[in-house]
């Protein structure tokens, strides 16, 4: 089936795209022959501007991810291969050198825009819903298109939210140019409040997955602003904001989090996620019988697909191909490359760890009989993938001295042995229908489980949500149908069965750095050597040997970021986070 993006009149779209001016805080300016007189009395430039705050909803995937390998490195599941200078943010933060100068918003190589772009499309959403009302669109367009843009406007607060804490909320306010911005940081219960109030009011004028037209697939739904809203309060209930947070100043205790714990706030992300569960509209993509977990592989890779309730559409395009495959694969970029650490977190076939004795695990031969997630995942020694010169699948080398995919036979191993395969097409298909996950029904579930089993322990509905996931990766059920998860576990036993689950489902997908940090463990998870493994081939043997890569550190300050020093000095009422 092909679903048309998007995209309305690219020519259009792209004057639209130059509309506000890059700059600071809430900064904007409008091109001179397109003001908002002459965008918002033509309908189609008025549905361009709007198509205009789509185009940043995946930023942290976008080009900027390549240059020091992306949030995946600011956490233990990735290292950098190509841009490793100390220029790169990403670089900056893996190795504890990151500081409010050096995320500078008139610097390009600020901390992958994680403060500009947001701002940006914030008042891009502010001049929308000012103007909208005077366009020549119907009454019924213009009531879905607003929903559309308080969805929108409410993603992009929560996208600062979960990085810096409380920002100031400025509501419906259209900021000009020469207006003095000084305002103070809200607090974090303010904000969370206001980005779930926004999804609630948002999702009931839009449509649902399933009444939403063809050509509209890509817009915010229903679903999208559910999923949201479950994500929110998901972080909202968790340790580090949760009245566990860092700040010891009485003035940034209700600003970095909740000053006081309240488990009833589990409560609250458990029924948020429930209620997309509930709603039936939402399925895991699920085929065991290509191969044992290709519903997973694969869903990454079809665009229109029922377990996505918010994807960021890309034209066809092999961005991630060209900058995660190994050389071999015509991967020129190899911007990182899974960690041993990651690798270890995937289990065995029949669910277990592999730390476990009746795992059947074996160090000597550690690629067989692996969650079928890791093959899907991850490309190892040995694992196969489209050969071009071969016009067929072929293993892929990456013992030492296997040119070009390995590390060389002398000198520093700064490769770990492994490249991505997860969201890649593998089969020499070309160009891919590239859909970035940024919600999809899996980190719901996952939402589900850990709220639940955090409020009222390892329920039977915890296994059972837990399952569905297992399930469909390809593990096998066992004698007890359990799919390998152990039956009368703690909860503290089960939780940390949840983080692992969501390591390695979610992995590359832009959580692992945001979980460890509202679970506050980074200072465990990132304080370490990343690892790799060495192989090394004599005759047909092959030994493993696990190495240290790159060292990564982390401090406390690290849990929050730090507002640009250029910013801070606009606004004399703004608090810098703790520790900065």
């Amino acid at each position: 089936m092909k679903i048309k993006f998007i995209h309305l009149v690219m020519a259009v779209f792209l004057l639209m795209a130059g509309a506000c001016k890059k700059g600071g805080f809430l900064d904007a300016k409008l091109a001179s022959d397109l003001n908002e007189t002459t965008t918002f009395t033509d309908s189609v430039r008025t549905i361009a501007f709007l198509t205009r705050l789509y185009t940043n909803v995946g930023f942290n995937f976008d080009a900027n991810r390549w240059e020091g390998g992306g949030h995946p490195v600011l956490a233990d599941e990735a290292i950098p291969v190509r841009y490793t200078g100390p220029q790169n943010d990403a670089i900056l933060m893996a190795s504890g050198a990151l500081s409010p100068s050096s995320t500078n918003v008139s610097k390009q190589a600020e901390v992958l825009n994680n403060w500009k772009l947001p701002w940006e499309n914030i008042r891009r959403a502010n001049v929308f819903l000012s103007n909208v009302d005077r366009s020549p669109l119907s009454a019924g367009l213009k009531k879905k298109l607003k929903a559309e843009t308080r969805f929108l406007r409410a993603w992009y607060y929560f996208q600062l939210v979960k990085v810096y804490g409380g920002v100031p909320l400025i509501g419906d306010v259209n900021y000009g140019i020469a207006d003095n911005i000084d305002l103070p940081r809200s607090s974090y219960s303010d904000c969370v409040d206001y980005i779930v109030n926004e999804c609630n009011a948002a999702a009931a004028d839009l449509p649902d997955f399933d009444t939403q037209l063809q050509q509209d697939y890509g817009r915010a739904t229903k679903g999208a602003c559910m999923g949201l809203k479950s994500r929110m309060l998901l972080y909202a209930a968790s340790p580090l904001f949760n009245g566990e947070g860092i700040a010891a100043d009485a003035a940034l205790k209700s600003i970095a989090g909740y000053a006081n714990i309240d488990p009833e706030r589990w409560n609250k992300a458990a029924q948020a996620a429930k209620e997309i569960i509930n709603s039936g509209t939402y399925v895991l993509r699920e085929d065991n019988v290509t191969r044992r977990g290709y519903g997973f592989y694969s869903v990454f890779l079809t665009r229109y697909n029922r377990e996505y309730l918010f994807g960021a559409m890309k034209a066809p395009n092999r961005e991630y191909e060209n900058n995660l495959l190994p050389t071999s694969r015509a991967g020129s970029g190899k911007s990182s490359a899974p960690t041993q650490q990651l690798v270890d977190a995937f289990g065995m076939e029949n669910g277990l760890p592999i730390t476990d004795p009746a795992s059947g695990y074996n160090p000597n031969d550690p690629y067989v009989k692996r969650d079928p997630r890791f093959g899907n995942s991850i490309i190892y020694n040995g694992a196969t993938f489209f050969l071009t010169s071969s016009n067929a699948m072929v293993a892929v080398n990456t013992f030492v001295g296997a040119s070009p995919d390995g590390p060389a036979a002398t000198g520093p191993i700064a490769i770990p042995g492994y490249y991505w395969r997860k969201m890649m097409v593998e089969d020499g298909g070309g160009n891919t229908d590239r859909c970035y996950p940024l919600i999809r029904y899996a980190e719901i579930l996952l939402n589900y489980a850990e709220a639940l089993n955090e409020y009222q322990g390892p329920t039977s509905e915890v296994y059972a949500t837990l399952i569905q996931i297992r399930k469909r990766a390809g593990i096998l059920p066992g004698l007890d149908d359990n799919y390998g998860l152990k039956s009368g576990i703690s909860k503290a036993e089960m939780r940390l069965v949840i983080q692992n689950e969501r390591r390695v489902e979610l992995a590359l997908e832009e959580h692992r750095v945001w979980d460890v940090r509202r679970w506050k463990i980074a200072e465990v998870t990132d304080n370490v050597m990343l690892k790799g493994m060495k192989i090394t081939k004599t005759g047909n043997a092959l030994t493993y040997e696990v190495i240290d890569i790159k060292p990564h550190f982390f401090r406390p300050a690290f849990y929050l970021f730090p507002i640009p020093e250029s910013e801070m000095a606009k606004s004399p009422k703004f608090v810098q986070n703790p520790g900065w």
